[in-house]
């Protein structure tokens, strides 16, 4: 295998399609039983927000493999879930960077962090979506959350809470500075 091009059991060269870069460094990192696995590209970590959206967003250190799952599956496109599913079933930790600078980048990992916020994302599907480990017993930030919607007047479609993930899905498009100000109360 090389970048996002294998071969199929036919010997059919194929393209594994968007992440296959991301996803085939990982196969290869388990199949050589490599302690890490980095991957450059052009952003240098996953973050509390968009940073293009939320200037006071901060790079985090460290996610589990969890946490990244939800925050791809939400929309941010710094990693591929195939390639993180991969990384937590041979449990090889993974470490996004930049290719342009020498700041650490934010390790994925099976290191769990109970009751921590990690991220905030924005789909344009009027949802939004809080990730971290352990949140579903947070009452104390479910509750500011819901204060906030209640504050701002803004109308549910829906809420769905699990283990590691609070979804809010309104009626109508969510600007982006109820975004930040939202963003500005857990952080």
């Amino acid at each position: 295998m090389l970048g996002f091009q294998g071969i199929n059991e036919n010997n059919d060269i194929t393209t594994l399609g968007r992440g296959g870069s991301d996803t085939t460094a990982v196969a290869l990192a388990a199949s050589l039983k490599a302690e890490n696995c980095y991957i450059f590209s052009d952003v240098d970590g996953v973050y509390t927000a968009d940073p293009n959206k939320i200037k006071e967003a901060k790079k985090l250190s460290n996610l589990s493999y969890d946490e990244m799952l939800q925050i791809s599956s939400e929309g941010a496109k710094v990693l591929h879930n195939r390639c993180v599913e991969i990384g937590e079933k041979f449990n090889i930790p993974i470490t996004t960077k930049s290719t342009f600078d020498e700041e650490n980048g934010t390790l994925i990992s099976n290191k769990i962090e109970e009751n921590t916020v990690k991220s905030i994302i924005k789909k344009e599907v009027s949802r939004i979506s809080i990730v971290g480990n352990g949140i579903i017993r947070n009452i104390k930030l479910i509750k500011e959350i819901l204060d906030f919607i209640e504050q701002k007047n803004l109308e549910l479609l829906n809420v769905d809470i699990s283990e590691s993930k609070i979804s809010i899905t309104f009626k109508n498009i969510i600007e982006d500075t109820n975004l930040q100000e939202l963003h500005k109360r857990i952080f």
